[in-house]
């Protein structure tokens, strides 16, 4: 055999050698990274359960298998459904039982045995005593199993194999749901949405009862201006988290819709048709497929706009900032309206901060339309987040935030106050005391200060001795007089003997604007002296 030849019949036993070699270690990792989820057995206990009586349940028990010997857990759920037996058709909210691997409580699937390998689950279903016929069939319609990322379900005619239904004796549900009064949702203040920047979503408020099957799910439905409509549909859904029930925006009710608040979230789209929205019809549909529609239902109406009709502009406040230091004033709320139809009705206006629009609308001889506004005393800041003109035939304009609109732009402010309080002088009465009757008598400070922007709202009183040191102190909340004075009161030590002699009273005036300045006090490196000289309190030994 020449070389050449004996190299290639090598060649080709080392690549025979490496494609087997190959092919076994892929199909080992293949089959490492794909584990078969698999349901192996569910059976309900009873073929038959009477539910006619005061509580009906059927106990369904299931087993999953795993192929990972790795996996360390395993999860899903199990839903099932109501049968009409008059329709054929499956009727009713499913009711889903989550489960997973040594979980044993919550009132869901029930973990009973086995390893994340192999492990056995069940369930006892409450069975609905009404149904739409003396009988009704139940039966599983999905079983969904999770491990690791892999997921399996199990579905439709799969689950023939196993015993996935059963029949229920019951009672006849004859009539539909209830619901009470619709209302507009808190935090709405106003019925009114601007829909020339996007959607607008309202939100309706209302209880749905159904003593019998429960309620299922239902629709409402707008109807706006020259025929437009909105449809929405809703149902009761249990929170992912907990065995609460949740309509719309709302968690609560009763277990199967017995009794459900709801709080609906309806989307107006953009731009669409201005005018009046109302609610023309609400359908509810019991669990037994029983249903009751409310046309032209008792219920507040909601306005649409792209104030593309009537229109506000040139927003101004007259006069702003405002001098609320001492007392609430008002101030204007001013603005142009154009394209009114039968005139304007009305100006509305939604106030953040200490402040409240006060009376109607007028109209200036300058054509201006003015609100008035009280500024309630020391209110710093108060904004226009809402604001809404009406017309005589109901067209509305929006602006702010409130309603997503143009913002027209409106705080009212304060002046601003920088000056700190200035003391002019200061007196005692009475100016000396006999040591004797420290404690006994009252002693008043007199002070006269500068009449600024901001009142003065506060004096702290200090006493001093000959070396410096305090040996009272006092303070509170102070009213200045409008001539600028204001007046604070010693209260001396009674339980120290205080030694004849002088004494000096420094104070600290505060005001409204968080400014403060000290006097006469000599502990303090800011202190200023009164223009007369310190204040002194003698104390002598006669008396």
């Amino acid at each position: 055999m020449s070389a050449t030849s004996a190299h290639r019949l090598l060649r080709g036993a080392l690549t025979l050698v490496v494609m087997v070699a190959a092919t076994m270690f892929g199909a080992t990792a293949a089959h490492a990274a794909a584990p078969r989820l698999k349901l192996t057995a569910l059976a309900f206990a009873n073929d038959t359960v009477d539910a006619t009586g005061d509580y009906a349940s059927n106990k369904l028990t299931w087993t999953v298998t795993n192929t990972d010997p790795e996996a360390g857990s395993i999860f899903g759920t199990v839903t099932m459904r109501m049968r009409s037996t008059v329709t054929g058709e499956l009727v009713g909210h499913d009711l889903v039982a989550r489960y997973a691997y040594q979980e044993t409580c919550c009132g869901d699937g029930v973990y009973e045995s086995g390893t994340p390998q192999e492990s056995t689950y069940s369930f006892d279903l409450p069975v609905r005593a009404y149904s739409d016929a003396d009988t009704a069939i139940w039966e599983v319609t999905k079983v969904t199993i999770g491990s690791h990322g892999t997921t399996a379900t199990v579905s439709g005619t799969r689950l023939q194999a196993f015993g996935y239904r059963f029949t229920a004796r019951t009672l006849i549900d004859s009539s539909g749901p209830s619901a009470d009064s619709i209302s507009l949702s808190s935090p709405v203040r106003r019925p009114y949405f601007y829909v020339g920047n996007g959607a607008a979503t309202v939100t309706y408020d209302f209880t749905v009862q159904d003593g019998q099957s429960g309620f299922w799910k239902g629709t409402i439905r707008l109807a706006g201006p020259g025929g437009a409509s909105v449809t929405t549909a809703f149902t009761w859904e249990r929170d992912e988290y907990s065995t609460g029930l949740r309509c719309g925006r709302v968690t609560g009710g009763q277990q199967d819709g017995i009794y459900m608040p709801c709080v609906l979230d309806v989307t107006v789209p953009a731009d669409a048709a201005p005018g009046n929205w109302r609610v023309a019809a609400l359908v509810l549909r019991n669990n037994a497929g029983g249903t009751t529609t409310y046309k032209n239902p008792t219920a507040p109406s909601v306005t649409t706009t792209t104030n593309s009709t009537v229109r506000a502009s040139d927003f101004a406040i007259e006069p702003n900032p405002v001098d609320n230091w001492r007392d609430s004033v008002m101030t204007d709320i001013t603005m142009v309206v154009t394209d009114t139809r039968k005139g304007l009705s009305t100006v509305q206006l939604d106030l953040v901060g200490g402040c409240q629009q006060w009376g109607l609308p007028t109209t200036r001889a300058d054509g201006r339309v003015a609100v008035k506004v009280m500024v309630y005393q020391q209110t710093a800041q108060c904004e226009v987040e809402g604001l809404a003109v009406i017309d005589g035939a109901g067209n509305v304009a929006l602006y702010g935030s409130m309603y997503g609109a143009p913002d027209p732009d409106l705080t009212i402010t304060r002046v601003p106050s920088t000056e700190p309080p200035t003391a002019r002088s200061a007196s005692l009465d009475p100016s000396s005391l006999p040591v004797s009757e420290v404690g006994q008598t009252s002693i008043k400070l007199t002070i006269d200060a500068d009449v600024k922007v901001a009142p003065i709202t506060g004096v702290s009183v200090y006493v001093y001795d000959v070396n410096g040191e305090v040996v009272s102190q006092s303070g509170g909340g102070s009213s200045q007089a409008p001539d600028g004075t204001l007046t604070a009161w010693l209260y001396l030590p009674w339980w120290q003997d205080l030694p004849a002699g002088a004494y000096t009273v420094g104070f600290e005036l505060s005001d409204a604007a968080r400014n403060s300045t000290a006097w006469n006090m000599p502990d303090r490196s800011d202190s200023r002296t009164l223009p007369g000289g310190p204040v002194v309190l003698t104390l002598t030994a006669a008396g």
